[in-house]
C-alpha cells in the first residue's frame, strides 16, 4: 500500500516535469494501479506473482498488467484507463474505510484499557 503512495507522490512530481508527454504520465498512473492492485504484498511473492494477481482483480491479461508494471506500454485506450481508475477510486475507498474501522477499534481497546487503570 506504502508503495502506491509513493507511485502517486511520483505522478505528480513527474508531471511538473514539461518534458514529459501525457502518455508517459497516464503509463506511470497505470503503473501505480496496477501495483496498488497486487497488494496486500505477502512475504515470499515474485513480482510475477503480484503481476499476476493484479492482472486477476483488475481483470486484464498477465501480460498486460506486465506491460503496465515495467512501464512498456505503448498506449493505453482511454476506456481502459478510465476503467482502472475507477477500480482505484473504489479501492481506495475501500482502504480509507478499512483503515476508519481500525482506528475504532484501537480507539475502543485504548478506551477500555484506561478504565482497568482505574479499577
Amino acid at each position: 500500500m506504502t508503495e502506491g503512495f509513493s507511485a502517486v507522490a511520483e505522478i505528480k512530481r513527474l508531471s511538473t516535469d514539461k518534458s514529459m508527454s501525457t502518455a508517459e504520465t497516464i503509463a506511470i498512473e497505470m503503473q501505480a494501479i496496477v501495483k496498488d492492485a497486487a497488494s496486500p504484498f505477502i512475504a515470499g511473492d515474485t513480482v510475477g506473482r503480484q503481476i499476476d494477481r493484479a492482472a486477476r482483480v483488475l481483470g486484464i491479461t498477465a501480460g498486460q498488467a506486465k506491460r503496465f508494471w515495467y512501464l512498456e506500454v505503448k498506449q493505453v485506450l482511454a476506456v481502459e484507463a478510465d476503467r482502472l481508475r475507477s477500480w482505484h477510486t473504489e479501492w481506495k475507498s475501500r482502504q480509507a474505510a478499512q483503515l476508519d474501522h481500525q482506528f475504532y477499534i484501537l480507539k475502543a481497546r485504548m478506551a477500555e484499557m484506561e478504565s482497568w487503570k482505574n479499577v
